[in-house]
């Protein structure tokens, strides 16, 4: 009989044990979640819950709060609350909290020490109670509200600092209510606080781990902020329109984001891929960071150092003279006939008509000077005849142009000749050099690309890669019309004349007839508003024109070119 008693004694010894051994498994297999957790992507939300799931089973509580210091330090925020008896989860993963923060300073400034969790924060050390409302230290008014309001008791309360390896508390865990196999509430005892230390430390590593990454992530993007300040002190031009393009282009994606019908429906950029985006947007010309500073600030055809059309000017005045006093001592009639090669189809007629045609021409070569309208045929021409204008007299040679002067004048549109123009078009292929080197975060790995493609073309006749449609993201498009919408529009840019919104939307439109920008975000721009939106806080009152939205579609919904 006496064996009998002693073999069911060992059965149920035994039948413990594997009790004991099942539930220690799963408490490392909640711990193993937990470091995987924390080595992925997953969120501080999910990590928090994760932690507080396991504070809660290890110690069998009631209920478990995750509070995180506020961004100036003046307070503490509630992240998660967990309550079994009262079916409350709030925050992590579920519905945010509402609940006000808990102030880590008096109205003196002098630290908060009343409230038991501030008083954590500040000494660092945890604080375990076996009934909370025996203590007359600290002030629980807050929880006795809480627990009146639900019809609940709080009792055994153990609070422990979430300190970061700098030993800086990042915030605080608070468990409460710890159960006995009865059901009934006890202290939390010490081997239920040295595990919640454990996990405490796990949700400190969390914090310091997002705090790093935050302000990693922070410190990249107020760096392409000082990278285009940079840009900035060498040119006004280009700073005004890296940030106008990196803010048209965030506007652009948002309403991409905001279309629940049609071709962008299924289009969503999340927090992340909008980040990278206006990243991309701020760092699209930042191989403009080598381009020469004349040919960024070249505001009119003869700028380099300084405007030569001033030369030409001084030119002319020393031409004047040279031929004032030719006249005097060779004679009218010999002037006139060296006039006559200068002018032949209309030779002057006197001397007067012959200084009026200098003055006219002058005059025209610094109207031209500024590429403000697109140069025809017979204004290239008229340039060539007047460089050739020359006198040569007692061993001195007079001119108005040099070669270079006149090359420069005769550029069609803008200011660059084709030259300069192509030095300025490698700031896309600098920008790729640059950006791709840079290991970025893989959440913006896509920066380099969807910057250095910006002046990509759909039909593949842009640059610097020459993609086609199927192989330019959407990113790098919507930068490409934002970059045109703003170069046209720009009431600032050397380059170009200030247009209209109407001529500036034209324009766009041209561009997409040719299938060189896409027609669909040109579409949405339109058809949202969105236009008048950016020209209302950027362009000039004067630029902004009554616009027929019917009659700019025409112009690349018909007959569209390849």
């Amino acid at each position: 009989m006496e064996e009998k008693k002693k073999g069911e004694k060992g059965k149920l010894k035994n039948a413990d044990y594997s009790a004991l051994r099942d539930k220690n498994i799963d408490h490392l297999r909640n711990f193993t979640r937990i470091g995987v957790a924390l080595s992925s992507a997953a969120s501080l939300e999910e990590i928090f819950d994760l932690i507080l799931q396991e504070a809660i089973a290890f110690t069998n509580a009631d209920g478990a709060t995750i509070y995180r210091v506020s961004e100036g330090k003046k307070a503490l925020e509630f992240v998660v609350v967990y309550n079994r008896a009262l079916k409350l989860h709030m925050g992590g993963l579920k519905n945010p909290i509402t609940w006000t923060q808990i102030p880590l300073f008096d109205n003196e400034g002098k630290p908060n020490l009343k409230h038991i969790a501030a008083y954590v924060y500040h000494t660092g050390k945890a604080l375990n109670f076996e009934d909370v409302y025996l203590t007359v230290d600290y002030d629980i008014s807050g929880t006795k509200a809480i627990d009146a309001e639900n019809n609940y008791r709080t009792k055994s309360m153990l609070t422990l600092p979430l300190k970061s390896h700098e030993e800086e508390v990042l915030g605080i865990l608070q468990v409460i209510n710890a159960m006995n196999d009865k059901g009934e509430i006890v202290a939390f005892d010490d081997e239920q606080k040295f595990m919640l230390e454990s996990l405490a430390s796990l949700a400190a590593i969390a914090m310091t781990n997002r705090k790093l990454i935050n302000d990693l992530e922070a410190l990249l993007f107020q760096f392409m902020q000082a990278f285009v300040k940079g840009i900035e002190l060498k040119s006004a031009y280009s700073s005004n329109h890296i940030t106008r393009v990196a803010f048209l282009t965030d506007m652009i994606a948002k309403k991409i984001n905001a279309v629940e019908k049609g071709k962008f429906s299924r289009v969503k950029f999340n927090s992340d891929e909008l980040q990278e985006l206006t990243m991309a947007g701020l760092m699209h010309d930042a191989g403009k960071i080598i381009t020469p500073e004349h040919l960024i600030n070249k505001a009119t055809k003869l700028e380099s150092v300084t405007d030569r059309i001033d030369l030409v000017n001084l030119r002319f005045k020393l031409f004047k003279q040279a031929l004032q006093l030719y006249k005097l001592v060779e004679g009218e009639e010999k002037l006139l006939k060296e006039a006559t090669k200068w002018y032949p189809e209309k030779p002057p007629s006197d001397a007067a008509e012959l200084f009026d045609n200098l003055e006219k021409d002058r005059q025209f070569l610094e109207k031209v000077n500024y590429g403000a309208e697109y140069l025809s045929d017979a204004s290239v021409e008229r340039i060539t005849a007047i460089g050739k204008i020359s006198l040569n007299w007692k061993g001195e040679t007079w001119t108005l142009l040099t070669a270079e002067e006149a090359h420069n004048l005769q550029i069609r549109g803008g200011t660059l000749t084709a030259q300069e123009r192509q030095i300025v078009d490698e700031h896309a292929n600098i920008t790729w050099e640059m950006l791709s080197k840079l290991k970025f975060p893989s959440k913006y790995k896509n920066v380099p690309l969807y910057a250095a493609s910006h002046h990509e073309k759909l039909n593949g006749s842009g640059h610097p890669f020459g993609l086609k449609a199927d192989q330019i993201p959407i990113q790098s498009r919507i930068i490409a019309v934002a970059d045109l919408f703003e170069a046209l529009s720009s009431p600032e840019r050397p380059y170009k004349k200030s247009n209209s919104l109407g001529e500036t939307l034209k324009i766009m439109a041209q561009s997409a007839k040719k299938n060189e920008i896409d027609a669909d975000i040109l579409d949405l721009i339109l058809d949202s508003g969105l236009y008048l939106e950016f020209a209302q806080r950027l362009m000039k009152s004067e630029q902004i024109d009554k616009v027929e939205i019917s009659e700019i579609k025409k112009i690349y919904h018909e007959d569209k070119i390849d």
